[in-house]
């Protein structure tokens, strides 16, 4: 007979009341039972599971490209550049033609949606482009596995730039993440569907990306502690976007929704930021902060090391994976640097619960496609110091201008989303 009575230790986490060992054990005896029903089974096994001892070789994850698909690729970019010169928006797969590489560009497009989530792209030599051919060429492979780019800031950028700029003299602490040369802890972009990398330049030393599978870590936590698997399925994880008006929404940070597992979790938007002006963004409860150290844990124990160099693409679902950077070191007069974009195939992409919609539809809604569409193809030559700093890679809503009157990310409750994925 449990003790109704007493507490466990997480109860007394601030501003929210735990359920006794009694009611939580009752709460986790069925997720567990779950596992066994074939549905759920069949998110936590599959493709979507596995560790980094799965890959005996790099070519399982990797397409080289040969000498005919250089040729392909290039015929290409000339046949778009005669049309369309340097209009980065209009690169498309019909843009953009590829037969015999197309062929095999299919595949990877299932691979990122129905198997093991990733995939590497090699054989572009880098110095053999300008920034403008290079930039046209990565989004013409790009949009052959996922048709639409994502927005991925207000100002309508498609193009990010992850790189530690030598042009900068603005201290490291004030930066955003991904401009600089710090590691980065696992997280996923809150709400981005498949994160693109083009590697424009390696690091010196270090700076190594890592994959980890969601359903890998989510499996071993459920298994070896079903408490906090609980945690990071319930619904109220503070997501902040904003911190002028400390707008906010709960959400779970691991998901299962129409029988995939999907995972949305910064460690640096959850819960109040350090710039928020007041306490109306509820901070991380003890056991919401041992939930994500035991994430970030377990994802070190199945992690793959990703070897990226220039020229080099990398494709990912961004809802099924994790993924963390190492610091690392730039020479003396080059800087490690990636070019980001945010893509979405309206053909393959899953559908995203409810409470994880805002960030998505920043992205990629309706109210997206009113915006000018800017494609810069070199860092911003001054860094602007953000005013919403972010310690980690993923994309962060900054604060309204004053005279801004519309919220940064439409609100609701409900199913009723505009634009909502289906």
């Amino acid at each position: 007979m449990c003790d109704s009575a007493s507490p466990t230790p997480a109860a007394t986490d601030n501003a929210v009341t735990q359920p006794t060992v009694c009611e939580k054990a009752e709460v986790v005896r069925p997720l567990i039972g779950t596992t066994r029903d074939a549905t759920f089974a069949d998110i936590l096994t599959g493709p979507f599971l596995w560790t980094a001892a799965d890959f005996e070789t790099r070519e399982i994850y990797t397409q080289r490209l040969g000498p005919r698909d250089i040729e392909e690729i290039e015929a290409a970019l000339r046949s778009f550049k005669s049309a369309h010169g340097l209009d980065y928006d209009e690169v498309s797969q019909g843009n953009f033609p590829l037969s015999g590489l197309a062929l095999q560009l299919t595949p990877a497009a299932e691979t990122l949606h129905k198997g093991h989530g990733f995939t590497v792209i090699k054989g572009l030599d880098a110095s053999r482009y300008s920034v403008e051919d290079s930039t046209i060429i990565y989004l013409g492979l790009a949009s052959h596995l996922a048709d639409k780019r994502g927005l991925q800031d207000r100002k309508g950028n498609i193009l990010s730039h992850i790189t530690n700029s030598k042009l900068w003299d603005v201290p490291m602490q004030q930066r955003h993440g991904i401009h600089s040369s710090q590691a980065l802890p696992f997280h996923s972009d809150m709400g981005c569907d498949v994160l693109a990398l083009q590697v424009r330049q390696s690091a010196r030393t270090g700076g190594y990306t890592y994959l980890a599978s969601a359903a890998a870590v989510f499996n071993h936590i459920l298994r070896e502690e079903p408490e906090v698997a609980l945690t990071l399925l319930s619904p109220n994880w503070p997501v902040q976007i904003s911190s002028r008006r400390t707008r906010h929404y709960l959400a779970p940070v691991f998901a299962v929704h129409d029988g995939r597992l999907l995972v949305s979790l910064d460690p640096s938007r959850l819960g109040r930021h350090a710039a928020s002006p007041d306490g109306c963004v509820p901070a991380l409860t003890m056991t919401q902060r041992h939930a994500l150290g035991r994430v970030s844990q377990v994802a070190r124990l199945f992690e793959l090391r990703l070897k990226l160099e220039a020229g080099d693409l990398l494709f990912l679902n961004n809802w099924a994976l994790l993924h963390r950077r190492d610091a690392y070191q730039d020479g003396e007069r080059t800087s490690r640097h990636m070019v980001r974009l945010w893509l979405r195939n309206t053909q393959l992409g899953w559908s995203i619960p409810t409470q994880m919609l805002p960030p998505w539809l920043a992205a990629y809604g309706e109210s997206s496609a009113s915006k000018a569409r800017i494609y810069p193809v070199h860092p911003m030559p001054t860094y602007v110091v953000p005013k919403y700093i972010t310690g980690s890679a993923a994309f962060v809503v900054e604060e309204a201008d004053e005279s801004d009157a519309e919220p940064t990310v439409p609100l609701a409750s409900g199913n009723e989303w505009p634009g909502r994925p289906r």
